[in-house]
């Protein structure tokens, strides 16, 4: 991959993953869905996420004068959250499709496939981060898919996409989400080196 792909930095973490093939006379009605914000059951989650980390400044200045104001805020805010959550847990099955490993970033995502993926090809890809219950959607183009060496099945193909198109509130929830990834597998590996 070339140095512009690999702008941001990249971890290895466990997704929900579901994605599509999507034909080019889709792809305008997804790409503006996603550039309106235009929220649905799979993107609430997200869609709060951002607002809450948003209002916590105020929530904060907020508490400095009423404390009890402040604590009914954050449980509204809590509350409103975990339905979104529900709705990610039932949009995308969670209950009953398996998580993934895949190497993310901010800008693409890497995953195994049952299929192999034409290149340039143009995804609906729906990510939904953990534990966070958090989902991204985006369009994908396919920018690497070969047959992996380890034929590991029932996913034998190395798929590596780039986001076309994502909300940049998403795009900051990626970042955020990868940093305290990397920050709990450093402070994993050092409790396990002492």
């Amino acid at each position: 991959m070339s140095d512009e792909r690999r702008e941001y930095f990249r971890i290895d973490d466990e997704v929900a993953l579901d994605y599509r093939l999507i034909e080019e006379d889709e792809v305008e009605a997804l790409v503006e869905k996603i550039r309106s914000g235009m929220v649905d059951r799979f993107t609430a989650s997200s869609t709060f996420a951002a607002t809450s980390r948003q209002m916590s400044h105020t929530i904060h200045r907020v508490q400095a004068q009423s404390p009890e104001i402040a604590r009914c805020l954050q449980s509204i805010d809590q509350k409103l959250n975990m339905v979104a959550q529900l709705f990610v847990r039932e949009e995308m099955r969670l209950d009953e499709q398996t998580t993934r490993e895949v190497n993310l970033s901010a800008g693409g995502v890497a995953f195994r496939s049952q299929r192999e993926l034409p290149l340039e090809a143009l995804l609906e890809l729906r990510m939904v981060l953990l534990p966070s219950l958090v989902g991204i959607l985006t369009v994908s183009r396919v920018i690497h898919c070969e047959r992996a060496a380890d034929g590991e099945l029932p996913y034998p193909w190395q798929v590596a996409v780039v986001y076309e198109q994502i909300r940049e509130s998403d795009r900051e929830l990626l970042v955020r989400h990868i940093m305290a990834r990397e920050t709990e597998q450093l402070r994993r590996r050092r409790s396990q080196g002492e």
